[in-house]
C-alpha cells in the first residue's frame, strides 16, 4: 500500500516541480517580488525575534543547565503532564521561544539518549509556540491598535497546548525516559560558541525555508489556485474573499498573516488557530532543523488539534477580554507599518558566518597540531 501511494503521488510531485521551475523561468518578476518580501520579512521579523532564542536553547541543552532544575519542579510536571527530567522546562519554554526551538531541543535530548523516539514525536506537537517577540511584533503590533489582541492570541495558543499536554500525558505517563542520567554541567566559551554557530546554521535553514515558500505562494496565486480554494472558504465561512486568499496564505507560511486587514477583530479566531498551527513553512522549517531526528506526522496531527482548540478558545474570552476596548474607527491608527531597519539581522548574520569560519580555522589547527 505504501509502495502504491508513492507511485501514486510521483506524477503529481513531477508535474508540481515541473510547473514551478517553469514558473521561476518564466515569471522573473513575481519571482523576484515573492523572494524580495519574504527576504524582508526574515531580516526585519523573523531574524530579531528567533535568533537569540535559537542560541539560548542550544546552550541549555548543551551546557547541561536544563538538567540541573530544582528536583521538586521535575516532579511537578510528572504530576501534571507525565514528563520527565527536563522535558518539563523544554515545555515551558518552548511555548513563548518561537516554533522551531521546541523540536530543536527534543532532538537534542533524543540523540543524547535522554529520551525515546516516540517520546520526541509525541512531545514535539506540544512543545512549540509562535512566542510573544512574534506574536506581539508580527501580527498584533501590525494588525490591531491595541496589544489586548496579542494578548488573546498568546493566552488561547498556551491554552491549547495545554490541554493537549493534559491528553499527551495518559499516553507518556507510564513509560519511562531511555536514560535518567544527570549530565555536568559546562559553561565555556567553547560550548557557547557551537551553540551561536548551531543557531546561525538553524537560522539560515529557516529563513530560506520562508523564502521557498513565498515563491511557492506565489505560484499558487498567479495560477488561481488560492483564488479558486479562497472563494470556497469565503462561501463557507462567510469572511470576504480577499481575506480568506490571504488566510489560505498564512496557512501555507504564518509570516503572511500581517497581510489581512487591519483592525478586524471577526478574523482573530482564524488568527489564533494559524498562529498554533504555525504553517507548512513552519512544518518544514522543523524538518530541518531537526534534520529526520524523528517523524512529524504526530506534530502535524496534534497542531490540526491545536489550531482547533485556539480557534474554540479565542471565540470564548474574546468577548470578556475584548469588553473594555473601544473600536472606534476615529481611535484606530490606520498608518502604514513601518519596520525597522534590516541592518542589524544583516550584521548579525555577517559577524555569524565571520564567527563560523574563524572558529572552523582554530579547529583545523587543532586537528593538525594532533
Amino acid at each position: 500500500m505504501k509502495n502504491f501511494s508513492k507511485k501514486a503521488l510521483f506524477p503529481i510531485k513531477l508535474a508540481t516541480a515541473l510547473l514551478s521551475s517553469w514558473y521561476c523561468l518564466t515569471e522573473t518578476e513575481s519571482t523576484k517580488t515573492a523572494v524580495s518580501e519574504a527576504l524582508s520579512r526574515c531580516l526585519n521579523t523573523i531574524v530579531p525575534s528567533l535568533y537569540a532564542m535559537l542560541i539560548i536553547s542550544g546552550f541549555l541543552i548543551k551546557s547541561g543547565i536544563i538538567d540541573a532544575v530544582p528536583l521538586f519542579f521535575k516532579r511537578t510536571g510528572k504530576i501534571l503532564f507525565g514528563m520527565d527530567g527536563s522535558i518539563y522546562p523544554i515545555f515551558l519554554f518552548s511555548m513563548f521561544a518561537g516554533y522551531p526551538v521546541g523540536a530543536k531541543m527534543l532532538c537534542s535530548e533524543y540523540r543524547s539518549g535522554s529520551i525515546s523516539k516516540r517520546h520526541a514525536e509525541l512531545l514535539s506537537g506540544i512543545c512549540y509556540g509562535a512566542g510573544p517577540a512574534f506574536i506581539f511584533g508580527c501580527i498584533s503590533g501590525q494588525l490591531y491598535s491595541s496589544p489586548t489582541a496579542g494578548r488573546i492570541i498568546l493566552l488561547s495558543t498556551t491554552a491549547s497546548n495545554i490541554l493537549l499536554a493534559f491528553a499527551v500525558s495518559f499516553l507518556i505517563r507510564h513509560s519511562t525516559a531511555e536514560s535518567s542520567r544527570r549530565r555536568s554541567i559546562d559553561i565555556s566559551g567553547n560550548t557557547l560558541t557551537e551553540c551561536i554557530l548551531s543557531g546561525g546554521r538553524s537560522m539560515t535553514d529557516i529563513c530560506f525555508m520562508i523564502i521557498a515558500f513565498s515563491v511557492i505562494a506565489s505560484v499558487l496565486k498567479d495560477y488561481g489556485t488560492i483564488s479558486a480554494a479562497g472563494a470556497f472558504l469565503s462561501e463557507l465561512s462567510g469572511i470576504d474573499a480577499d481575506s480568506s486568499e490571504q488566510l489560505l496564505s498564512a496557512f501555507l507560511d504564518v509570516t503572511s498573516v500581517n497581510g489581512l486587514p487591519r483592525g478586524d477583530y471577526t478574523l482573530l479566531p482564524y488568527i489564533c488557530a494559524l498562529s498554533s498551527f504555525g504553517g507548512i513553512c513552519v512544518i518544514f522549517q522543523i524538518a530541518a532543523v531537526t534534520s529526520g531526528c524523528y517523524s512529524l506526522k504526530p506534530l502535524i496531527f496534534l497542531r490540526l488539534a491545536a489550531a482547533v482548540l485556539s480557534f474554540l478558545i479565542c471565540n470564548s474570552i474574546m468577548p470578556f477580554m475584548l469588553k473594555e476596548e473601544v473600536l472606534a474607527v476615529s481611535t484606530f491608527n490606520a498608518g502604514a507599518y513601518k519596520s525597522g531597519s534590516p541592518v542589524p539581522s544583516v550584521m548579525l548574520i555577517i559577524m555569524t558566518f565571520m564567527l563560523f569560519c574563524e572558529y572552523s580555522r582554530q579547529s583545523d589547527a587543532r586537528h593538525s597540531q594532533k
